[in-house]
């Protein structure tokens, strides 16, 4: 396989992040089960355990493959094999970006621009995605780091503005329902958890020691999920469940002295956080496509994928973000169970023996 252009597991970490800050604060009560607010906190740590779970494949490939992803793997049985692995790995992404183009589109078409249509919007996003996947992973490495930044900023700003509304009367006894809501509800966030095949797709593409990036990556998130929720429901109570992006209420409702309208400030990290997970996407669905087809298209294979997911997601708007939002959580499941355990339980089985087989030849 080719060298590739290589970012610090930490510039992975922060574009990572970033990524699942975007899924979990454009968290909506739509298709989502109705549960004691309380009921989030444990959800969380059943997440965290559940993402371990899937996880336990991308250890293995972490520890007998350093240093290769899932294509690099199924090269060592055949170059065909190789293949169908980078298009399907080139499709999951693309639905991802597909998914996060109509989470932005839902989030504008509704709060936003409640009385236009998104499309110019969608398209201008689109367009700057596939110019910044076009300039490299060493671009969006950087750009990653620095939104984050901002990200994280911004947020401590607004949860800052709303320590004073937090009463702890707001917060429901936990497990008033049972422990089966929360399960539940750990279960669908760890499924949006796309960040693990988009970790074991960067291996080649990353300088470091890359199991520590992502013990630091699920920390993060742990500690990230509990801030949010504790500041959603401590401060507007079971008002948030009526909210369609109750997060977006929060910064409506925060202020400090004079400055107010801390939403339109949230607004605007989260459409550069979009920005930056699509750009992402892109660029791997061209990287995969490259390393298996003519690497020469690179701009091409970009070019296609941002007009594809545009026009699906302005053509077909609200069937797609319908989809995603209301798909049955059994569904999700095991089409996420098909590329964080499946996928590379075959691609692993099949590699079994091969690589020692081949390096042993190329010693000869």
């Amino acid at each position: 396989m080719q060298n590739t252009p290589k970012i610090s597991v930490w510039q992975l970490f922060a574009v990572l992040l970033l990524s699942r800050l975007l899924t979990l604060l454009t968290y909506t009560t739509l298709g989502a089960e109705t549960m004691q607010n309380s009921d989030y906190f444990p959800s969380v740590v059943f997440a965290v355990l559940l993402i371990l779970l899937f996880s336990v494949l991308l250890f293995v490939q972490m520890h007998r493959f350093p240093g290769q992803d899932l294509v690099d793997i199924a090269y060592y049985r055949s170059p065909a094999f190789s293949k169908c692995i980078s298009v399907l790995l080139a499709v999951y992404f693309l639905a991802v970006a597909l998914e996060t183009l109509a989470r932005l589109e839902l989030f504008v078409s509704t709060v936003i621009f409640p009385n236009r249509q998104s499309a110019f919007l969608i398209l201008i996003c689109v367009a700057a995605a596939c110019y910044a996947a076009s300039l490299g992973i060493e671009a969006l490495g950087r750009t990653g780091a620095v939104s984050l930044s901002l990200f994280a900023a911004a947020f401590l700003f607004i949860m800052f503005a709303m320590a004073e509304k937090i009463d702890f009367l707001n917060f429901s006894p936990m497990f008033y329902d049972g422990v089966m809501p929360s399960l539940t509800e750990g279960l669908r966030a760890a499924t949006r958890s796309a960040e693990i095949v988009m970790f074991a797709a960067m291996l080649p593409r990353v300088s470091g020691n890359a199991k520590k990036a992502y013990a630091a990556w699920i920390a993060a998130f742990l500690f990230s999920s509990l801030t949010v929720f504790f500041f959603v429901f401590g401060g507007l109570g079971y008002f948030a469940l009526t909210q369609l992006f109750p997060i977006h209420a929060v910064a409506v409702l925060s202020e400090i002295s004079v400055f107010q309208r801390f939403d339109v400030l949230l607004t605007g990290i989260w459409i550069l956080s979009a920005f930056v997970k699509i750009s992402f996407l892109l660029y791997l669905v061209s990287a995969f496509l490259q390393k298996s087809f003519r690497a020469s298209w690179k701009n091409r294979y970009i070019a296609v994928s941002g007009i594809l997911i545009s026009a699906v997601q302005i053509f077909f708007a609200g069937s797609f973000t319908g989809y995603f939002y209301t798909v049955g959580l059994w569904t999700r499941t095991i089409i996420f169970a098909v590329f964080t355990v499946l996928l590379p339980a075959i691609v692993l089985w099949a590699a079994k023996g091969k690589k020692g087989e081949k390096d042993k030849c190329e010693t000869l």
